[in-house]
């Protein structure tokens, strides 16, 4: 729903995870960044929330929509950010897995 968005505490280490019901093959994820945005964040799949493995990591990004191709599988897909861009949280409008 872009009409809301999702915002984290103001530091880094901060992460969202969708729970897709049961384990998918995951081919890509997009993101549409509020003006808070992670600088660098990686994106991480797991089948059970609590050991991740990082399918993507970026280091360069500039906020606005940043689209993934990816070739994964798992039930829970994770942004965590790695370093913010602001003095702010991260902020997301949309956190599409497909």
């Amino acid at each position: 729903d872009s009409n809301t968005r999702w915002s984290s505490e103001f530091s880094d280490g901060q992460w969202i995870y969708v729970d897709l019901g049961s384990v998918k093959t995951i081919s890509g994820v997009t993101l549409n960044w509020e003006g808070a945005y992670a600088s660098a964040y990686q994106i991480q799949v797991s089948n059970d929330a609590n050991n991740w493995t990082t399918v993507k990591s970026e280091t360069n990004s500039d906020g606005g929509i940043d689209d993934h191709l990816v070739s994964a599988s798992g039930r829970y897909v994770r942004i965590l950010s790695v370093t913010r861009a602001t003095g702010y949280g991260i902020s997301l409008w949309d956190f599409e897995v497909y």
